[in-house]
């Protein structure tokens, strides 16, 4: 498509400063969205509708209002402008929750297999668990009767198939044990996602591509899992890279029946996002799987420390309990919020 300039307006501002709020979109003028994505400056079109022109953000609708324009340039057919968005919507509710992936991907960027996964699931003052996290993020509650409780989850598999979704999955690379700690969160944009506080992976260069390529807070350690009989063993010996905090972890899980999940399974466990930090930004990476099959379990031994190594003062009381059928994940291109 050629478009040629026709006249641009005068700034409203001597200074084009770009700010943590700005976004990029390009917009046709019947509202179809050209191109999108997020690059430092704000662009919009200004769609020839009677009233309010719209300006796409990602996950955001941003109105011309909430844009202090600082350059309009008219084009043949729609019109471009420069600024800074002043001001995003957030929603006041999260997404309502659910079993299944409400928003199937088509296009993965990665995949994994979680395989021999089991979940431990403690409840935290909600002051407590915000204090963790970054400004954009706001701890999800789950009220079982006793208020609402933020939750936090020790969570030992297996992974396999790790990688990018267009690479063959490597052998030995591609399969690892992993433990990570994680709370729940609903982001600006009203997803209830995942939050890792920490992930320790027993794999180097999976460590490495994580943290620099997603955010996550990976550690390298050294880990085994066993199984015998009914119970399954995970162990954390030691972390490798960074090495501190420190923190070890060993629990033993013995597998019950199949169960139905419960409004607090789906709670935790049907979390069709992850929000990570990287570059001082916070992304969101949509997440696709099959429901999950949970089974009923107990903790016949438990000694742990990855938990407190996040800040957090030591779980009390007794924690919920869960293993899980294997299923394959696929993530989304991370968006920011």
């Amino acid at each position: 498509m050629a478009v040629a300039p026709v006249d641009a307006e005068t700034p409203r501002s001597r200074q084009l400063g770009v700010g943590d709020g700005d976004r990029l979109a390009l917009i046709g003028p019947r509202g179809n969205r050209l191109a999108a994505g997020t690059s430092g400056v704000a662009v919009g079109t200004r769609t020839r509708h009677p009233q309010r022109a719209e300006f796409e953000s990602g996950t955001h609708t941003i109105f011309e209002e909430d844009l202090d324009v600082r350059l309009t340039v008219h084009f043949d057919g729609f019109d471009v402008m420069l600024g800074h968005v002043a001001s995003v919507p957030t929603p006041t509710e999260p997404q309502p929750l659910s079993a299944t992936c409400p928003t199937p991907i088509r296009r993965p960027w990665l995949r994994n297999r979680w395989d021999d996964l089991a979940f431990v699931h403690w409840a935290y003052p909600p002051d407590e668990v915000q204090s963790l996290l970054p400004d954009g993020l706001r701890v999800d509650t789950f009220d079982d009767g006793a208020g609402p409780m933020a939750w936090v989850s020790l969570v030992p598999f297996r992974m396999r198939r790790a990688g990018p979704a267009f690479v063959p999955p490597l052998p030995w690379i591609s399969t690892f044990a992993e433990t990570n700690v994680r709370t729940y969160v609903v982001d600006s944009a009203g997803h209830r996602a995942v939050w890792f506080l920490s992930l320790d992976a027993a794999r180097l260069p999976v460590v490495a591509f994580a943290r620099w390529a997603i955010g996550f807070p990976y550690v390298w350690a050294s880990m085994r899992i066993a199984k015998s009989g009914d119970q399954w063993s995970y162990t954390t010996v030691q972390r490798r890279w960074p090495r501190r905090p420190t923190a070890t972890t060993q629990v033993v899980i013995e597998v019950g029946d199949m169960i139905e999940p419960t409004e607090l399974d789906v709670f935790l466990t049907a979390r069709w996002g992850t929000v990570a930090a990287r570059g001082g930004r916070l992304r969101h990476h949509a997440v696709d799987h099959s429901p999950w099959v949970l089974h009923d379990a107990d903790v016949v031994m438990l000694a742990d420390s990855a938990v407190t190594a996040c800040g957090l003062s030591a779980p009390a009381g007794e924690p919920v309990v869960r293993w899980a059928e294997p299923l394959d994940a696929r993530f989304g291109w991370p968006v920011r919020v």
